[in-house]
C-alpha cells in the first residue's frame, strides 16, 4: 500500500501565517502538524506493507518539504505539482492522480492539514471486510447547524455512502466526509475516467460524490475529535486537544 499526503495547498484562509510557509509545516505545540498525521501512519506499519509515502507538494513550498523530509527522516517522496500561487492551484484530484500515477497498489490519501484523535485500524481494518471497495473517513458534526460548512453523506444501514453533497443548504445527516480515503487498486482506473469526464473540477468531494454512482463506496465514522486547520481558530484549539 501506499500512502499519499496532500499538501499542495496554499492556505489562504491562514494568511499571513501561510503567506511563508506551507499549512501541514506549521507548528502545533512545536510539532508540525503534518507530523501528526504521520504518527497515524506509522501506527500502521505493524499489520500493513507500506510500500511508499508520498508527499504532494506545490513549486512554493517543495523545497521547504525536502527540508523538512531530510529533517525528520520522514524518507517520502515529495512530489512537485509545479504551480506557484493560489490562481495556479490545481486541487486535490489531479494531487491525487500525480501520486497514484499508473501504480497498481492499493492508496490511502490523507489531507495534509487534517488532524484526528483516532488512530487507522479500525478504519483500515473495515476496508478489508468490505472487499477492496473505495472508503471515506466520516465525523459527526452532531447539528445540521454545522453541517451547512462540510460535505455531508447520507449511507444506508451498511454504511455504504448513497450520496454526498457540498455545503448542503439543507443537510440529510451530520456525517462529514473527511479527507481521509482509501482506494483500492481494483478501482485506481475510475480516476481517469472522472478526469476525462470532468475538467476543471478540482475538490476532491466531488470526485467522491461522482465515484458512488459507478461503485460501491463505504464510510467509517471516526469517534474522537477532527480538525480541518481552515483557520486560526482550529489551529488553537488542535493546540488544546493535541497537547501530547
Amino acid at each position: 500500500m501506499n500512502v499519499v499526503i496532500l499538501a499542495a495547498g496554499y492556505g489562504t484562509r491562514l494568511y499571513p501565517l501561510t503567506k511563508n510557509t506551507a499549512k501541514p509545516l506549521l507548528l502545533v505545540n512545536g510539532k508540525p502538524i503534518i507530523n501528526f498525521i504521520l504518527d497515524k501512519v506509522y501506527g500502521l506499519s505493524k499489520d500493513y506493507k507500506i510500500s511508499r509515502i508520498k508527499v504532494v507538494s506545490n513549486n512554493k513550498f517543495y523545497n521547504d518539504f525536502k527540508k523538512w523530509n531530510e529533517k525528520y527522516k520522514v524518507n517520502a517522496e515529495i512530489i512537485n505539482d509545479g504551480t506557484n500561487c493560489p490562481q495556479e492551484r490545481k486541487g486535490a484530484i489531479l494531487a491525487i492522480k500525480y501520486a497514484i500515477g499508473k501504480s497498481k497498489e492499493d492508496f490511502l490519501v490523507l489531507g495534509g492539514d487534517n488532524l484526528f484523535e483516532d488512530d487507522l485500524k479500525e478504519f483500515m481494518a473495515l476496508t478489508r471486510q468490505r472487499k477492496k471497495m473505495p472508503c471515506v473517513g466520516l465525523f459527526d458534526v452532531k447539528t445540521k447547524k454545522n453541517a451547512v460548512r462540510f460535505g455531508i453523506v447520507e449511507t444506508n444501514r451498511q454504511m455504504r455512502l448513497i450520496s454526498l453533497d457540498e455545503k448542503p443548504k439543507k443537510p440529510k445527516s451530520t456525517l462529514a466526509a473527511t479527507c481521509i480515503y482509501f482506494f483500492p487498486k481494483e478501482t485506481a482506473g475510475l480516476l481517469d475516467v472522472f478526469l476525462r469526464e470532468h475538467q476543471g473540477t478540482d475538490a476532491s468531494g466531488k470526485y467522491i460524490e461522482w465515484l458512488i454512482k459507478q461503485t460501491k463506496v463505504y464510510g467509517t465514522v471516526f469517534k474522537g475529535k477532527w480538525l480541518d486547520i481552515g483557520h486560526n481558530d482550529a489551529l488553537k484549539e488542535a493546540a488544546v486537544i493535541f497537547k501530547s
